[in-house]
């Protein structure tokens, strides 16, 4: 029904092929990647902001999501920049991206928590099966005009926890009276497919 369609274009990603689609349905423009594309964002300039699969270069993080590589490609598909969270055995960017006005980008990124560092942040042992955790942060890139990006900032999930497990961790607290922090044993059992943090 065309009166309920909106306007404009459609940008979407299929597997290693991003494509930019007009209200009738025909391909305005296409650009393919060596990876798999999860998300895809049209830059006012007409470059291509995207990420990227890298599970076969990070096999520790074999999930749903999980990307590895942010790149912005030029509309010839020409790589303007790249940036990839390393090393990939403790970093793996997912999900999604989010172009910011100014040109950074902000990215989702898990890190590799060993099983001796949950412990020490109050994390339940049963509620650590997979023998590690996966952390969550929210990063802000800079393109450094040089073929790459540079870490400007990074949050942290695990610099915002609380717990009432265990009395002897600096985390421990009241996780009720402190709606600002995450309960770092608020998951269900079942390892990391279960609960990411």
């Amino acid at each position: 029904d065309d009166a309920k369609m909106q306007g404009g274009f459609t940008l979407f990603s299929v597997s290693k092929e991003t494509y930019l689609i007009d209200t009738d349905g025909r391909c305005v423009h296409q650009w393919r990647s060596s990876r798999s594309v999860f998300c895809a964002y049209l830059l006012p300039n007409g470059n291509l902001l995207r990420d990227g699969n890298e599970n076969l270069e990070a096999p520790c993080f074999q999930a749903g999501g999980a990307a590895g590589i942010v790149e912005e490609v030029s509309w010839e598909n020409e790589l303007v920049w790249s940036y990839a969270a390393t090393p990939y055995t403790k970093f793996l960017t997912h999900h999604d991206l989010e172009p910011l006005p100014n040109g950074n980008v902000l990215l989702l990124c898990w890190e590799r928590k060993t099983k001796d560092e949950a412990l020490a942040a109050g994390r339940r042992p049963d509620l650590i099966p997979d023998g590690e955790v996966w952390n969550n942060l929210v990063i802000e890139l800079r393109p450094d005009q040089q073929g790459g990006a540079e870490l400007l900032w990074q949050w942290s999930v695990w610099d915002h926890l609380v717990q009432d497990f265990d009395p002897k961790q600096a985390n421990f607290g009241s996780v009720a009276m402190h709606p600002e922090l995450v309960d770092i044993n608020f998951c269900p059992p079942g390892g990391k497919f279960a609960c990411r943090n």
